[in-house]
């Protein structure tokens, strides 16, 4: 725009001007389709904001771990298991009774049938033969998750083969609005 120099001071002046009426233009809403655009795209951006304040996500946590023995049949026919997990020690103290719970079998065919129930107890495993001292400075442990199965497992699995079966735990931690997730150290 001031880039000619030999261009007189007037000149220059209405070629702003042009340009800025140029500009006028191309940012004018003026037909009802375009309103309407506008209306969604605003629409949209404030529900994804009230979501974003008002909604909530699951957090949970997936830990590897081993069956190591069915429990007892709780009055109520649910079964109980015992399960060792290797859980992160900053995490272990936010798990308590009544978390939801979800079992996932290794198979030998790749399908896994995942059965739920929730965390009755868990407890830290003592370090053997090893210093205890240590056990609290680790930044994993073993932990012994005992859970109650709202659902059995399939029915192709006996229940005494279960023990020693690898699976992955999914504990539900609780649930947050998504802002939470950003403010999380």
């Amino acid at each position: 725009m001031f880039n000619n120099l030999l261009n007189s001071f007037h000149e220059t002046v209405a070629e702003a001007k042009e340009d800025r009426e140029q500009l006028d233009r191309l940012l004018t809403i003026s037909t009802p389709r375009e309103r309407l655009l506008v209306a969604a795209i605003a629409v949209f951006l404030c529900a994804l904001l009230a979501w974003f304040f008002f909604g909530n996500v699951a957090r949970s946590i997936v830990v590897d771990g081993v069956i190591v023995a069915q429990g007892e049949t709780l009055p109520d026919g649910s079964i109980t298991v015992e399960a060792l997990a290797w859980i992160n020690s900053e995490i272990a103290p936010q798990i308590a009774a009544g978390m939801p719970v979800l079992i996932e079998p290794e198979s030998a065919n790749g399908e896994t049938d995942a059965p739920g129930g929730t965390v009755r107890t868990i407890a830290a495993e003592p370090v053997s033969g090893g210093p205890a001292a240590f056990e609290t400075a680790a930044p994993v442990s073993v932990h012994r998750i005992e859970i109650a199965l709202e659902t059995a497992f399939p029915e192709d699995l006996d229940p005494d083969s279960i023990a020693g079966m690898k699976c992955r735990i999914v504990i539900e931690l609780g649930r947050q609005p998504p802002i939470g997730l950003f403010l999380m150290r």
